[in-house]
């Protein structure tokens, strides 16, 4: 384990850790409440010999034998004989008992005195104790060597104790305390090398084999925009950007233009991560295609509030137009195609080679990003995965496991799948496992304007967020954009720009170095039989529309040509099925 694995432990488990230490400093508190109180007392004597001889040799020989003798006599203090001359002596009624195994002698090194110590639950009888103990063995040794010049004299009298020498109760504390913080370390580190849940990036970039794309904070900038709220400089679309940003430079000789997000299980966020990486696109001015292929499970109609009884599902099985299930969000770049009705056969759906066309063709127009199924359920992510340019994995911090993201990587890779990279969703902002950085520059970016600050040159401060979300395109190419006369629907809007259909002469576009802007190309005529571009609007289907969103459906998106006729059976050569993935494999 590496030191910062160990600070990241720590840090994940700082709420244990700290409840830990209180409780085991309040069952080290609760412990010292159940000892008994033990007071102690200490007198102090010493052993002098009177021979009457004031010469020098007999005061040194005297004193020697003092020493001697004061060390033989501490036995005494603990026989039966003092026990019982205490007890007789006392005033309080000390019992003999109570002396017995109560006292304590010693004599310092090299003097002949002798200290003694009490011990006691009272306060008052442990004094007692000791004052009387000094006395009780002059007594008994005045009966055993009769008379004799050697005697014990009390030199200082016991205090009152004021406090219990024990328990201890700081020691107890401290003791508990650290008992509770190793057994919280040891649980800690214990639950992190048996955890099988993804908890970092490194976690998901080892289990996988892929590199990181973005991190997603666990906050709710994208509910605000489901329910029709613009926030752009939130550090949640701050994140959707940075994984906008570094899909486009996933292949800077040939980014993808068709992408797949999917998970390894459901409920890991793929689907609003798709919505809001698809929001991010348009928003730079890049046109957008969001295709909700989770046949089994749709989610984008929820998140647009449109109405999703045609679409994908449809087109694909030749029962409906493409223009006619296209929803284009808020007369923006972003268009939509829900899922449809549920499907008996989705697999077969979503692994058809109508299926690959439509993406191929998309793709030539739109970023096409791919709500896809979760892979290890069913087989539609992993059929699906070789009709896109590359696939993003998407695994929620502290729910999939390891295991689950090594399977999921390891299914796309068995049929052929790229896998561009990894996201990782739902990632701590801040605190105990904290893994999204972003929020440290939460306010740099504030009101679409960069504060300024010290050493910025003049005008730095006119920063405009949304200025800085322009597409990174080569040289000489432009993004192909769709007009809208204000007020008109979009089917009298005369000044669209429209792709030509497989097989006519394509205008000049951005799509082509050198050419000019797709406004001086002269539109396609739409055939008379198509009719009018229906509208369509979010609450059709009798839910309310958040406020502000007014779905209207695309233009065509390749031709105003029915979807079978732009979905044939006939492969139509290399064009007709423009893989970039293909291509770069040749």
């Amino acid at each position: 384990m590496t030191i910062a694995e160990f600070l990241r432990t720590l840090r994940a488990n700082w709420l244990l850790l700290l409840l830990a230490v209180v409780l085991g400093a309040g069952a080290g508190f609760g412990y010292s409440m159940t000892l008994p109180r033990v007071y102690v007392s200490q007198s102090t004597g010493f052993v002098v010999v009177g021979t009457g001889d004031e010469s020098v040799g007999s005061v040194i020989a005297g004193s020697q034998v003092a020493q001697d003798r004061a060390r033989s006599y501490l036995p005494l203090f603990n026989s039966r004989s003092v026990a019982e001359e205490v007890a007789e002596l006392s005033t309080t009624g000390i019992a003999v008992d109570e002396v017995t195994g109560a006292l304590t002698a010693g004599v310092d090194e090299g003097t002949n005195l002798i200290r003694v110590s009490a011990r006691s639950g009272s306060p008052e009888k442990a004094q007692e104790m000791a004052n009387l103990a000094l006395q009780a063995t002059a007594n008994v040794v005045d009966r055993i060597e009769g008379s004799s010049t050697i005697r014990v004299v009390p030199l200082e009298d016991a205090g009152l104790p004021g406090s219990p020498s024990s328990p201890n109760v700081r020691n107890l504390v401290l003791y508990g305390a650290l008992i509770g913080l190793a057994l919280a370390l040891a649980f800690a580190f214990l639950r992190r090398s048996l955890d099988v849940r993804i908890r970092s990036t490194d976690d998901l970039e080892a289990a996988t084999g892929s590199g990181l794309l973005g991190v997603l904070p666990k906050a709710d900038e994208f509910k605000a925009e489901q329910r029709g709220e613009d926030r752009p400089n939130s550090p949640g679309a701050e994140a959707v950007r940075q994984l906008r940003t570094n899909l486009r430079f996933v292949s800077i000789d040939d980014p993808p233009r068709t992408i797949m997000i999917t998970s390894a299980n459901p409920g890991e966020g793929k689907s609003t991560v798709a919505s809001a990486l698809a929001r991010s696109f348009a928003r730079s001015g890049q046109p957008t295609l969001l295709i909700d292929a989770d046949l089994r499970k749709p989610r984008q109609t929820e998140v647009f509030g449109i109405d999703g009884k045609v679409g994908l599902t449809q087109v694909l099985s030749g029962q409906a137009k493409l223009d006619a299930a296209l929803h284009r969000i808020d007369g923006g770049q972003l268009y939509v195609l829900p899922a449809g009705r549920v499907p008996p056969n989705p697999s077969e759906l979503l692994g058809s080679t109508r299926m690959a066309k439509l993406l191929g063709e998309a793709g030539k127009h739109f970023f096409v990003v791919v709500d896809a199924p979760p892979i290890l359920p069913v087989t539609d992510a992993t059929l699906l995965s070789t009709s896109v340019d590359g696939a993003v994995l998407v695994g929620r911090q502290g729910c999939t496991t390891k295991e689950q993201a090594d399977r999921a990587a390891a299914m796309l890779e068995r049929v052929g799948g790229d896998l561009l990279g990894v996201v990782l969703n739902g990632a701590a902002t801040g605190g105990a496992n904290s893994t999204y950085y972003g929020y440290g520059y939460g306010d740099y970016v504030e009101g679409g304007r960069r504060r300024r600050r010290r050493g910025d040159a003049p005008g730095a401060t006119d920063y405009d967020e949304r200025a800085g979300e322009a597409e990174v395109r080569p040289a000489g190419l432009e993004t192909p954009t769709t007009t809208e006369s204000a007020g008109a629907p979009a089917a009298s809007a005369g000044t669209a720009t429209r792709s030509a259909a497989p097989g006519q002469p394509r205008p000049a576009s951005a799509d082509r170095p050198g050419a000019g802007t797709a406004a001086d190309a002269p539109a396609p005529e739409r055939p008379a039989s198509a009719g009018p571009v229906p509208v369509h609007r979010a609450g059709a289907s009798g839910a309310p529309a958040p406020r502000g969103h007014v779905r209207r459906s695309a233009p065509p998106l390749v031709s105003p040509l029915p979807v079978d006729d732009l979905l044939s059976d006939d492969d139509g050569g290399d064009d007709s099925l423009p893989s970039r993935r293909r291509r770069r494999d040749r």
